[in-house]
């Protein structure tokens, strides 16, 4: 019996000593409110054996913490087999209930995005990393490298995760005394993704500056060269692009920040929403993008799009109204393309001879819009509203316009234009 009570004792001893060295060296991030942090991530404490669900509210706050287990072995997964539980910042991909193994899995299972593109940098192998049910007892640092909950735990967060949610994996993790410093990051990391969209667009040389080309081949395991190469030629193949992007978020990584958002895309005939994540590292004092990753939109983002050009499209017309209006002819065909169409006539030279013409006898006096509506059109948008129009002799007429109008570096030009009496 003596022999018993000892052996537990120092069973206990040991596994204690297991559970606090994974302190040890490894990453122990303090997470930070601010204006990009999710509105739920599942933090992962590797040294306390336990799993946090954080709601981003006033403050973050844990709404849920969870006795967890994670990998036999202390500290950060390096290989393949290792059986170390990985330290960072994942995804979560789908929802498996396919599971062969109801001891080791229990019935439900959400895989993570092991290895990461900041992994594939560091040489880091291995695969199979999962949040995963237990259907026999659950023991403290147990795990091939997988986190393990009860059932009944797991089953609890089906219901509050999703495809995409944040995963933050450290020896320990903590969200007080913020320092401050991850809100002046993550308002610098704004910027920089709004740029490279913007950059995308314009189909600036900017946009290939955002890269870390050394970095970025061997996240993507091909030369940055073949990127650069194709983003080019369809750059060359195509007379607009636009790229906006929605519901930005960011988080810190161990020595990476990862941005993730949804993508709508838009060049001709093509319109796509996508999910994507942006992984970033400093290089030199700037921050470059060295990694991505592509999901599944949830949904499409066209309402969105065209809510977001709204107040562009409203003052390019109010713009183009008091050029009319004024009967400077200079800053009037300034706002067409080159090629444009107009009634039967095509291209600017002859718009401006017909429009001199006319202003030449009789100025504009009044020129209203109203009901402007946008839609899509593989030209860019096209825009239609009603139009009252009147000039000094007299003359008034009232009818419906409609506008091509096209992206041009962050501005917009009409390719066609057609009126028609109501």
């Amino acid at each position: 019996m003596m022999y018993f009570f000892r052996t537990l004792f120092i069973s206990i001893i040991v596994s204690a000593s297991l559970v606090s060295n994974c302190y040890a060296g490894g990453w122990t991030p303090v997470m930070e409110s601010t204006s990009l942090t999710p509105r739920m991530i599942v933090a992962v404490d590797k040294g306390n054996q336990k799993l946090h669900l954080l709601v981003h509210k006033s403050p973050l706050h844990a709404e849920a913490t969870l006795t967890c287990a994670t990998g036999k072995t202390a500290g950060d997964k390096e290989v393949e087999g290792d059986k170390k539980t990985p330290e960072g910042v994942y995804f979560t991909k789908r929802k498996r209930t396919d599971l062969d193994d109801f001891k080791l899995y229990g019935d439900l299972a959400f895989p993570l995005d092991f290895p990461n593109p900041v992994d594939r940098i560091k040489g880091k192998t291995g695969y199979g990393i999962w949040i995963h049910g237990r259907g026999k007892q659950l023991v403290a640092m147990d795990t091939q490298g997988c986190v393990a909950l009860n059932n009944s735990d797991i089953n609890f967060i089906d219901s509050k995760i999703h495809p995409g949610t944040p995963v933050v994996i450290g020896e320990s993790v903590s969200w007080e005394n913020a320092t401050g410093k991850q809100t002046a990051e993550s308002a610098e990391l704004k910027s920089l993704v709004n740029k490279w969209a913007t950059d995308w667009s314009n189909k600036d040389a900017g946009f290939f500056d955002a890269y870390s080309s050394k970095l970025f081949s061997k996240s993507e395991g091909k030369s940055f060269k073949f990127f650069k190469k194709r983003k080019k030629r369809i750059f060359s193949k195509t007379s607009w692009i636009d790229v906006s992007i929605f519901n930005l978020n960011a988080l810190p990584g161990p020595d990476y920040w990862v941005t993730w958002f949804d993508q709508y895309y838009r060049s001709g005939h093509l319109s796509s929403s996508t999910a994507k994540r942006l992984y970033w590292q400093k290089i030199d004092g700037n921050w470059k993008i060295v990694g991505r990753e592509y999901s599944p939109a949830s949904r499409s983002f066209k309402d969105e799009y065209l809510e977001s050009k709204k107040n562009s499209v409203l003052t390019f017309l109010d713009e183009w109204r008091l050029s009319w209006l004024s009967a400077n002819l200079d800053k009037y065909s300034k706002m067409y393309d080159s090629k444009v169409r107009q009634g039967n006539m095509r291209g600017i030279r002859k718009v401006k001879e017909h429009k001199e013409a006319i202003w030449k006898k009789r100025k504009p006096l009044t020129l209203e819009f109203s009901k402007v509506r946008l839609k899509e059109n593989s030209g860019g948008l096209e825009v239609d509203f009603n139009q009252a129009y009147s000039d000094i002799s007299g003359y008034s007429d009232f009818g419906r316009k409609k506008l091509v109008i096209r992206p041009v570096n962050g501005k917009w030009l009409i390719i066609d234009e057609q009126w028609s009496r109501r």
